[in-house]
C-alpha cells in the first residue's frame, strides 16, 4: 500500500471518530437539558471568547426564581460532558455577588449570559 493511501485511510478514522464523539456529547447534552427542563424554566449562557475553552453553562429555576438544577460544560475538545453546577444550587434569582465571586471567570461569564434578556 502507498503512503498516500495510508495517509488517507488514517485521515478517514480520525474524522469518523470525531464524528462519533462529537454525536455522543451531543446526545450527553441533550439528554441533560431534557431532564433540566422537565424541572422548570431552562436558561442557556456561554462564554464568547474565541481562543479560550469555552464555558457552557445551562439553569432551571422554577417559578419563584429558585434555581433547581445548573449543569456546566467545560473544555476545548469533544470529551466535555455536563458536570453538575452545585454551588448555585438553590439560589434565588438575581444572583448574589458573594456567589459569583466564588466562581471562575468563564462561569460568571456564562451565567451573566444565560440570565441576561437579550
Amino acid at each position: 500500500m502507498d503512503t498516500t493511501y495510508t495517509l488517507i485511510i488514517c485521515a478517514v478514522i480520525a474524522w469518523s471518530l470525531q464524528i462519533v464523539t462529537g454525536f455522543l456529547q451531543m446526545r450527553a447534552f441533550n439528554r441533560m437539558l431534557q431532564t433540566m427542563s422537565l424541572k422548570g424554566i431552562v436558561k442557556i449562557g456561554k462564554t464568547s471568547s474565541r481562543w479560550k475553552p469555552r464555558t457552557l453553562v445551562v439553569l432551571a429555576h422554577d417559578e419563584n426564581e429558585v434555581i433547581v438544577d445548573a449543569s456546566i460544560m467545560k473544555g476545548i475538545t469533544i470529551f466535555a460532558r455536563p458536570k453538575a453546577l452545585s454551588a448555585i444550587i438553590h439560589a434565588r434569582l438575581p444572583l448574589s455577588e458573594t456567589i459569583l465571586t466564588g466562581l471562575d471567570s468563564a462561569t460568571r461569564e456564562a451565567i451573566t449570559c444565560a440570565l441576561s434578556t437579550k
